[in-house]
């Protein structure tokens, strides 16, 4: 009996199947994609934009359709790091000045965004 089980090698991601089902650039609807990729996958849909694929969709009586447009990925979009600041400090970073509180903001997003970059 075997007790490790690499799962990873069992199961494909979502986004994995996603692709898998856009591959043959045709439009599909929101009942495929979810049955392939789960309720998420939207967010799917984001993760291979992000990588470079090009994803057009269309608004249709029943929900959005979409459809890959090539299997060659493009450029990936940089990733981003996100800081919430108060807006008074915010209305001053635009006046050109960092106040402290808005520094260790952007100290504290840039170490969790470093610390998480290699995940999707």
């Amino acid at each position: 009996m075997q007790l490790s089980i690499n799962f990873a090698a069992k199961y494909r991601s979502a986004r994995e199947r996603i692709f898998q089902l856009l591959a043959d650039l045709e439009w599909h609807g929101h009942a495929e994609l979810a049955r392939v990729g789960g309720v998420r996958y939207g967010a799917r849909l984001l993760e291979l934009r992000r990588l470079g694929f090009a994803i057009n969709d269309v608004e249709e009586g029943d929900g959005k359709r979409y459809r890959l447009v090539s299997l060659t990925a493009g450029v990936p979009q940089g990733k981003r790091v996100k800081v919430l600041l108060d807006e008074a400090d915010a209305d001053l970073l635009l006046s050109g000045v960092l106040s402290p509180r808005a520094r260790l903001r952007l100290v504290d997003a840039l170490a969790s965004f470093r610390a998480n970059r290699d995940k999707l």
